[in-house]
């Protein structure tokens, strides 16, 4: 047997290939072609023909032939081609099994842990599919797998689950084991119908296919297998290594394990099944070789790494049993292998992110130099390709993007949520302001449509769910509005809504779902299916929608209002090709973010380990929903730890052969603290006690941090104050607007002299100012039918129920509008009645007026201000005067901030009441008294506070009021004072729609919400 190995520390292509050129005559360009290469990956084989090339010093050769071997492990298993599997039934489509086993898990009563929906019978279809796989791919029967029936292969499945001892588990256990074998019969029954094979076995069928041909006819070429079962691997795979291995003119090289090791260690090692090292030392077991008993592929050295940086980690990394040698003290060794070896530790994944980008464009610096970051966690790859593209770098992930992200799959998505929220406006506008939305409709057109359509439907209030209520909300004779709507409605066709019942097809929906969204991708000169589906990611998109629509015909009917989240499941897992380096420039030939598998075998000058932290780098190991840890260990399945030791060699290889080696953790992920992965503390914990040895720590962090940080250091702001010519300046002056400019004159600036006004927010929460209009809206209708007299308890109640009535009528766009101040509004009754009957029984009421719009003329010496306000009660007393009213839905001024000028509004209505500037009311009308009503509705549904006719020390209100909206007005309206931001810290202000636009949050001394 022909087993050699290339030490850790060497880089592994480049050794394989100067051995291998060694081997043949250097004359003879052709003796390479001779040879066959079996390797992990693609990408392995691609990297290995750069390595030939570097080898041979640009002397020309033919290469030999470099395939990559699938399904050496679970998660890389594939499909191979032979001519033997043409006589085996074929497999059962991946998308077709898991509809089949969804139909069948939903078969399962809830009282028994069956699903609550479509998408949890998915994900659990998925579950057992991954197990199955693993069934078949753990088989260490291989006889049982060639000669078997499927069927039989199935009854002995089904005999080892009788053997769990159902009696000494816990009951749910019991109940799940009785399910699985249920479930198995099930899906059997189903294969044998079809006359299809399960896929993982199908996998397993190949590889022992493909080591019975080169049983059958050991090929004349020579074939070695390179680089794989690091990890470990799978039965089948062993078989096909050892029978390789065996071959007269076959060879077996694997990535060696930095020293040698005791026959003690090695068997701790094998059950410690989470270490690096068990699944290759499980590997040469099986193939009957000793752990140091393979030989050394060549001699030449391919370092770049320390000569003890291997050994470092492996010591580092051993099991209990082998720990004895921490206490060997020999500082000088393991200080000199931490050479180009630095410790990034961030604050938070975007500054790791920042970190890593700043260090592999430092890597650029060098001519020639490569550098990577490998890193299992795709979301720290994206970052970092997004930061690569701040410093002119293109890089994609290698491991590609998630289907479910792709943009025109988020389409997908999102028209399925609007939907199924009822077209809820954030849901809607998703859909509508997507780049792919069109909906037959010149692009500039619909977005100008879709504007407006937002901003006169759907800010504030959440409108009635569906079509008919969106269509219902728009304002009258908006043609643009209606055209919209009308060709949404057009573009969804049937697909308008995911109500709870009946049920229907999963394949009829995802049907309507497709021709929906093509026809809202469809542009006037342009089809939606082609602008849907263009591109790489969209084809990926396309083949696995025809692949789902032909699997969904397998599902039973289910409610249509599980669709969206049945959807998204049936998106997860497919991975498409990465798209920056289309769509922005060509890849960085020398820079690389990688996956753990695309990582394999390959080198580089530096190399960033990202996010090496718990759950990440390695990811949690849960057993599944089907079988605990026991049950796997009775069955004959592996631990799940054993995924753990195929990452752990990962990270060893890629660590112990990298020049440059950069160990990058962030303090928090998610916003929650991140722990350290278990090997970063092991080789950290090693190094202390050797003398507390210390990595070096990288500076990338602070470079990070210092990216975005101004030169001279964060200056201050200053309070905003404005101060515009006095000839654009307002002549006019509402009360509200007197308010305002007293309270925060900047805001007064940007609202009357900007002319800005704040949008309402898109599904705002139902807020006092709807409410406040509702209810001056339902005190004017009141008072109308009311008139001056007393028609009496029972009468006014009627007349209040209408009123309200009429109120909530104009919101009956906004459901919850109405379901909560509906009942407030009927409780404020109950005060306003008897208010209005002990005015007319004690006072007298001779006129009412409501709403009353008033003004007055200022004669100043810098010009004339005009004074207006709209009162909103008006009440002429029979004992003399006028009685002027406002109503408050929130907090009510107090006498305090009346005088103080802090509250203006109900002196400034005196003021010019008694100016005369009402319509008809007389010039010589007074105010007798100003009155506020607190009408919240609430626990106390209502309040009144009387200010009288003048202040405690008996100025009158008018003539205050007067006073002082003169003296504001030369200052502010007349003169050229600047409009300052909030200028009375301890003043309330009326909103803060501008906060923003002031900054007030960057100069203020308080805390602020902004962002």
């Amino acid at each position: 047997m022909r087993v050699f190995t290339i030490p850790a520390e060497q880089r592994f292509l480049p050794a394989l290939a100067e051995g291998l050129l060694a081997q043949v005559p250097a004359d003879d360009p052709a003796a390479l072609a001779t040879y066959t290469l079996l390797l992990p990956t693609r990408r392995a084989a691609r990297a290995l023909r750069e390595a030939f090339l570097t080898a041979a010093g640009g002397r020309a050769l033919l290469l030999p032939r470099m395939r990559a071997l699938p399904g050496l492990s679970v998660e890389e298993a594939d499909e191979l081609a032979l001519p033997a599997l043409l006589d085996l039934p074929p497999a059962v489509a991946p998308l077709t099994r898991q509809a089949v086993l969804s139909r069948i898990v939903l078969g399962i009563p809830r009282r028994f842990g069956g699903p609550l929906g479509a998408e949890q019978a998915w994900l659990l279809a998925g579950e057992l599919a991954t197990l199955f796989d693993e069934i078949a791919f753990e088989e260490a029967d291989l006889d049982l797998i060639e000669t078997a029936d499927p069927a039989d292969f199935a009854t002995s499945w089904l005999a080892r689950l009788d053997g769990l001892v159902p009696d000494k588990l816990a009951v749910h256990w019991q109940i799940t084991t009785t399910l699985l074998q249920a479930v198995v019969r099930d899906w059997n029954g189903w294969l044998q119908n079809q006359r299809l094979m399960d896929l993982g076995l199908a996998r397993v069928r190949a590889l022992i296919a493909q080591r019975r041909a080169l049983e059958a006819a050991p090929p004349r070429e020579k074939l070695i297998a390179a680089g794989i079962g690091a990890g470990g691997t799978i039965p089948a795979a062993t078989a096909l290594l050892r029978c390789i291995a065996n071959l007269p003119n076959g060879a077996l090289v694997l990535q060696g394990m930095a020293e040698p090791i005791t026959p003690s260690l090695a068997e701790a090692i094998r059950r410690a099944p989470s270490h690096p090292f068990a699944g290759q030392l499980k590997l040469l077991a099986d193939l009957g070789v000793e752990p140091n008993a393979p030989r050394p592929w060549t001699a030449a050295d391919h370092r770049a790494a320390p000569a003890d940086r291997a050994v470092m980690l492996a010591r580092s990394l051993r099991p209990a049993e082998g720990l004895a040698v921490w206490a060997e003290r020999d500082a000088p060794r393991w200080q000199a292998a931490l050479a180009g070896t630095s410790r990034l530790q961030a604050a938070d994944a975007q500054q790791e992110a920042a970190a890593i980008a700043l260090l592999l464009r430092e890597a650029m610096e060098v001519p020639g130099k490569r550098a990577a970051l490998i890193t299992p966690d795709r979301d720290l790859a994206r970052r970092v390709s997004a930061e690569l593209a701040r410093h002119g770098i293109t890089a994609d992930d290698s491991a590609g993007a998630p289907l479910a992200d792709a943009p025109a799959t988020a389409f997908l998505r999102l028209i399925a949520r609007m939907v199924a929220d009822g077209f809820a406006p954030a849901a809607l506008l998703a859909v509508l302001k997507h780049p792919l939305c069109s909906a037959g409709i010149e692009r500039g057109a619909w977005l100008e449509a879709v504007r407006g359509l937002e901003r006169k439907c759907l800010r504030g209030p959440r409108p009635a769910a569906g079509l008919a209520a969106l269509r219902a909300a728009l304002p009258a004779g908006d043609a643009a509005l209606v055209e919209l709507v009308d060709a949404l409605q057009a573009a969804l066709g049937d697909f308008t809504e995911l109500p709870p019942s009946p049920s229907r097809p999963p394949a009829d929906l995802l049907a309507l779902h497709l021709a929906a969204a093509e026809a809202l991708a469809a542009m006037p000169d342009l089809p939606g299916g082609i602008r849907l589906y263009a591109g790489e990611d969209g084809e990926a998109l396309a083949r696995h929608l025809a692949s789902l629509g032909e699997a969904l015909a397998e599902m039973p009917p289910i409610k249509p209002a599980e669709w969206q989240a049945a959807f998204d499941a049936m998106l997860a897992g497919p991975i498409a090709p990465p798209f920056r380096a289309r769509r922005d420039a060509a890849a960085h030939p020398r820079i690389a973010i990688l996956g753990l598998l695309e990582a394999r075998l390959q080198h580089f000058d530096r190399v960033i380990l990202g996010a090496l932290e718990e759950n990440i780098w390695p990811q949690a190991t849960e057993p599944g929903p089907w079988m605990s840890r026991p049950m796997r260990a009775r069955f004959g399945l592996p631990a799940p730890e054993a995924r753990i030791g195929r990452v752990a060699a990962d990270f060893f290889h890629a660590a112990a052969q990298a020049g440059q080696l950069v160990l990058s953790t962030a303090k928090k992920r998610g916003g929650a603290p991140s722990v350290p992965t278990r090997w970063l503390t092991r080789l950290e914990t090693f190094l202390k006690g050797q003398g507390e040895i210390k990595i070096t720590a990288s500076d990338a962090a602070g470079w990070a941090a210092a990216l975005d940080e101004s030169e001279g250091g964060a200056m201050p702001c200053k309070r905003a104050a404005y101060s515009p010519p006095v000839a654009i300046r307002p002549r006019r002056l509402s009360v509200s607007d007197a308010t305002q400019l007293i309270a925060d004159p900047y805001a007064f600036y940007a609202k009357r002299i900007l002319r800005l006004q704040a949008l309402d927010d898109l599904d705002a929460d139902i807020g006092v100012r709807e409410y406040g209009t509702m209810v001056h809206h339902a005190m004017r209708f009141f008072l109308a039918g009311l008139g001056t007299g007393w028609p009496g308890i029972a009468d006014a109640r009627k007349l209040w129920a209408q009123a309200c009535a009429e109120a909530l009528r104009k919101e009956s766009v906004h459901p919850g509008v109405l379901a909560f101040w509906g009942p407030r509004m009927a409780r404020m009754g109950d005060f306003v009645i008897a208010e209005e009957e002990k005015l007319r029984a004690q006072n007298g009421l001779l006129r009412c007026l409501t709403e009353h719009e008033g003004r007055v003329a200022l004669e100043l010496a810098g010009g004339d201000i005009e004074i207006l306000a709209k009162a909103d009660r008006l009440d002429e007393l029979a004992s003399g005067g006028w009685r002027i009213l406002d109503y408050k839905t929130g907090e009510v001024p107090g006498a305090p901030q009346v005088t103080t000028g802090a509250a203006p509004q109900l002196a400034l209505e005196a003021m010019i009441l008694e100016a005369g500037g009402y319509p008809t009311i007389s010039a010589d009308a007074k105010a007798a008294a100003l009155v506020y009503w607190k009408l919240s509705g609430g626990e106390k549904p209502g309040d009144a506070v009387d200010l009288g006719a003048a202040t405690k020390d008996g100025r009158v209100w008018a003539d205050l009021a007067r006073t002082r909206i003169a003296a504001l007005a030369e200052r502010m309206l007349l003169s050229d004072a600047p409009f300052e931001s909030r200028p009375h810290p301890a003043r309330g202000t009326p909103g803060d729609d501008y906060d923003h636009l002031a900054r007030v949050d960057e100069w203020a001394s308080g805390d602020g919400d902004a962002e």
